[in-house]
């Protein structure tokens, strides 16, 4: 899959949902695995999303929300993990103003899918995969049940075509991992 009409996005691979508030099983296998991968296929296209919340998002328990506090703007929660600045052996891999997108910001909005995730200049992921000419798209990253399953079926219904590589995914639990996967299976995305 290592063509200029390819990307590989990297969803939420954060502190938070690391070993933070809402730490995720696999988490750090996820991320070596997604590491390894852009690693191997140095020249695909990368794009990281990232959640950035306001510390009164509604997402929050505090606020009628479900979750506890996580990806607060400005903390460490919320950065990504430091392997995809430190190990990408392609400098140009790592996370950097032109390729992080973030979403959540809207304290009233729930955002789960990275397909709703804006640049720093307000572009849209998908204004930045249709001007890059991506077509395809492989997916690691947090969760499987919620941001992955998401951005995957977005991406899939504005007829990107998706893969998804499953060593790079942590998940809440193993039962709503393997449900998800059966389900995406079935939308046509591609498991790896």
């Amino acid at each position: 899959m290592e063509m200029k009409n390819s990307a590989h996005i990297v969803v939420d691979m954060l502190y938070d949902f690391i070993d933070g508030s809402m730490a995720c099983l696999n988490s750090f296998e996820a991320v070596k695995e997604s590491v390894a991968y852009i690693n191997a296929h140095p020249t695909e296209q990368i794009f990281y999303i990232a959640d950035n919340h306001p510390a009164n998002h509604c997402s929050f328990k505090e606020f009628g929300g479900i979750w506890p506090p996580h990806c607060v703007e400005g903390t460490h929660g919320q950065e990504i993990h430091n392997s995809y600045y430190k190990e990408l052996e392609n400098p140009g891999n790592r996370p950097q103003a032109s390729n992080i997108l973030t979403k959540g910001e809207n304290p009233l909005e729930e955002q789960y899918s990275g397909f709703e995730a804006k640049s720093s200049e307000g572009k849209s992921l998908e204004e930045y995969l249709r001007e890059r000419g991506v077509e395809e798209i492989l997916l690691t990253g947090i969760a499987t049940e919620y941001c992955i399953r998401a951005t995957a079926l977005d991406l899939h219904n504005a007829n990107f075509k998706v893969s998804i590589l499953e060593k790079g995914l942590a998940y809440v639990d193993q039962k709503g991992h393997s449900e998800t996967i059966k389900e995406l299976k079935t939308k046509g995305i591609t498991i790896i």
